[in-house]
């Protein structure tokens, strides 16, 4: 059974619905899958907490509430009666203009014309103010993205982690907590596959001084060659001459895999 098809049987797992050889079988995968097994965990205990949450009774105010919009609503029709009778008399004084006659018809062009001219004058400077609310909009969902990412690259569970990292793409300008994060990720994160995917993230805002630093600096510390190998590729994508240095003393360490140091020089090479 893979991942995906375990995770969209949770809920039955938690229900109690699924039979005996299905949930035989889920808990033989979240035994061999690190990953399922943090999200089962984490998820299972949200579910429990919501079956905790007391029951939502009605107020005692709804009827005499409901009652009194409903009274409300029948006096708004009652007041819109003689409206509609007005309405009746414009339209019988309006059907006696004489709109067939093209002298008619000239002047009330001209005067649409006038109003239309008057219209948009008049509108310019609300229209600066919704492009003011439309700017500042774009802006709280900016912050809004930054804020999910870090927060879901906080998470215990690896997929929500590159969920966090996926998310990170829908950020152009991101501010040093989104960066301090990714990069964090990058050096830290006890999943290669999240690392391998933080790289790719920072390849984005690699015009960042803190971002090719970060890069240069995380080669030392990593200790999966996958990693480090991404990291060399991406500095000599770069051409960031500043990591020469670091790639030297990768190719005289000796404690450090041969794939690594053989892609070192070839970096080295590249580079100078």
């Amino acid at each position: 059974m893979k991942c995906d098809e375990v995770r969209d049987l949770f809920p039955d797992l938690w229900a109690g619905a699924l039979e005996e050889g299905t949930r035989l079988e889920i808990q033989s995968h979240l035994a061999s899958c690190p990953a399922c097994q943090d999200e089962n965990e984490t998820l299972s205990m949200v579910w429990t907490k919501l079956g905790e949450l007391p029951e939502e009774k009605p107020s005692a105010a709804l009827r005499p509430r409901f009652y009194a919009m409903l009274e409300g609503y029948q006096q708004g029709l009652e007041q819109a009666k003689p409206s509609r009778r007005w309405r009746d008399v414009a339209g019988r004084w309006f059907g006696r203009l004489p709109f067939h006659q093209p002298a008619f018809q000239l002047g009330l062009a001209a005067m649409l014309l006038v109003v239309g001219f008057l219209g948009g004058y008049l509108y310019k400077p609300a229209a600066s103010g919704n492009r003011d609310e439309l700017a500042q909009l774009r802006e709280e969902v900016h912050d809004m993205r930054q804020m999910v990412t870090v927060s879901l690259l906080k998470q215990q569970s690896a997929s929500e982690r590159l969920k966090g990292v996926s998310w990170s793409n829908q950020v152009m300008h991101p501010d040093p907590e989104l960066l301090s994060a990714l990069l964090q990720t990058l050096n830290y994160d006890p999943n290669v596959d999240v690392r391998l995917a933080a790289i790719d993230a920072l390849y984005r805002f690699s015009n960042e001084p803190t971002v090719r630093k970060g890069l240069i600096e995380t080669l030392r510390r990593q200790d999966s060659p996958l990693v480090q190998i991404a990291v060399i590729d991406l500095l000599v994508q770069l051409q960031e001459r500043q990591s020469i240095d670091t790639l030297k003393q990768l190719t005289r360490d000796q404690d450090i895999n041969k794939v690594v140091r053989d892609r070192a020089q070839w970096g080295l090479q590249k580079l100078s």
